[in-house]
Parts: C-alpha cells; structure tokens; sequence
C-alpha cells in the first residue's frame, strides 16, 4: 500500500533533476536512491556514514583522510561483489557501450562505444538518443 513521504525542496528538486536523465518519475528515482542506501549502509561504520553524509556525495570533502580511504575501499569492494562483478565481466566481454554521467551536463549521460567514441545524449522511453 502507497505511503504519502514528505521531502525536503532539495531533494525532490535533485530527484527531479536525477530522474530525467535516468527515465525514472520522482517517486522512482527516490525509491532508486533508498534502495542504493539501503544495500550500503550496512557497509559503512556511523562516522563514516556521517562523513559521507557531511560531504554530500563529493569524497574530497570528507576531512579526515582515514574516513575517505575507508569510503573508497567499501566502494571499491561494492562493485567487486555479485552481481556487480558478473556486470562488470559482462560489459568487459560485450566491448559496450558503457554510459556515464556527462561532467559537462549534469543532466545528461555519456555513451561510451567499443571504440572508445563518446556520445552526450540522453535517454528517451529506455533507448538512448544521441544530443549531438
């Protein structure tokens, strides 16, 4: 049964902003990021947790140099576990395409080809559209 949440102004605006490029609604790209917290949490210690919190995501600002190595070594292992190790091996065997964020534009995603070109674009009903 649906639970009526309330978010701060900044959140939804960031879930809003986050969404479009992903092809999510609101209430989705919410439900993404709870579910990311939720299988990472359990990974970090409380100050760290509140270090990572504290920098907003940008691992450069977490001020004590141990508590940034300990954030980039849970990560690191993160991706290391399944099934994210058999996504990683399965991109690696396929050549691509990748996609990233495109540091250009906040809003929009990088595809990365077997051949190394990289596309700005965005994606559109599940399918991604090349911007240039």
């Amino acid at each position: 049964m649906p639970v009526a949440v309330k978010l701060s102004d900044s959140l939804a605006e960031d879930a809003r902003a986050a969404s479009e490029g992903a092809d999510r609604s609101l209430t989705g790209q919410v439900e993404h990021w709870a579910r990311l917290g939720k299988a990472v949490e359990p990974l970090f210690t409380p100050p760290t947790i509140a270090a990572l919190k504290k920098s907003g995501g940008d691992l450069e600002k977490i001020e004590k140099p141990d508590e940034r190595q300990r954030v980039i070594d849970v990560l690191t292992k993160f991706r290391l576990l399944p099934p994210f190790a058999e996504t990683a091996a399965f991109l690696a065997a396929t050549q691509g395409p990748l996609y990233e964020t495109d540091p250009a534009n906040p809003d929009g995603i990088v595809q990365v080809r077997a051949d190394g070109t990289r596309v700005p674009g965005k994606f559109v009903n599940r399918v991604f559209v090349p911007t240039a």
